[in-house]
């Protein structure tokens, strides 16, 4: 029972992957910093009980992709690398006795899972993830990874999650008021989010790396 106990009182890093861990190309990199900018600046308006309450498998599914701008959207993901440095990140983090999640906008369907997860063993950092969640097909990103949080939040006292999108880490920390949201930026990904913003809420900071 003490054993229990102690695990319950372990810390997690949980991690977003696109230009978080995994590095973006140039071209769709841009074009998703226009896209943030477009996009509604109002995140949904659901609390965290409306989270707690949802029925979602994050776990990989057999459904196949389907779709030219879907195969694409593959292909190009596919081309991604791990970032340099965040190997070494996560054996500092393993030793600490830290455990690492993922957390993705990324479908849960088997090819994107496949995919993904040879990106991450060709980082050389696939088997330091204790799991990572997907996003459930017709389920929006931003509430996919809201509710792995909160069924994180049931197993650690603390919990530090790190997002590059503006949006979504305002919505976590909002949410969740007890985990430690990083807004991590690469080049121009963080600033799309105000000092105004940010300021709201204590447990939200700007990092501009994750480590």
């Amino acid at each position: 029972m003490l054993g229990m106990a102690n695990e319950l009182r372990k810390n997690a890093r949980v991690f977003d992957f696109d230009d978080t861990i995994i590095r973006r190309e140039t071209v769709t990199h841009l074009s998703g910093l226009v896209i943030g900018k477009l996009r509604a600046p109002h995140s949904p308006i659901v609390t965290s009980e409306d989270i707690e309450r949802l029925d979602l498998n994050h776990s990989p599914v057999s459904t196949l992709i389907t779709g030219l701008r879907e195969k694409t959207s593959l292909r190009v993901h596919a081309l991604r690398k791990v970032y340099p440095g965040i190997k070494k990140e996560f054996e500092k983090l393993t030793a600490e006795g830290t455990d690492i999640y993922g957390n993705t906008g990324r479908s849960s369907k088997k090819e994107w899972v496949d995919m993904t997860e040879d990106t991450l063993q060709r980082g050389g950092v696939i088997d330091y993830f204790k799991r990572i969640f997907y996003t459930p097909d017709g389920t929006k990103a931003i509430i996919s990874k809201a509710h792995a949080i909160d069924s994180l939040t049931r197993q650690y006292d603390q919990i530090e999650y790190y997002e590059d999108d503006p949006r979504t880490a305002l919505f976590i920390a909002r949410l969740f008021p007890h985990v430690n949201v990083n807004l991590v930026q690469y080049g121009l990904t963080g600033l799309l989010a105000s000092k105004t913003e940010l300021s709201q809420f204590p447990n939200l900071k700007r990092v501009a790396h994750v480590s």
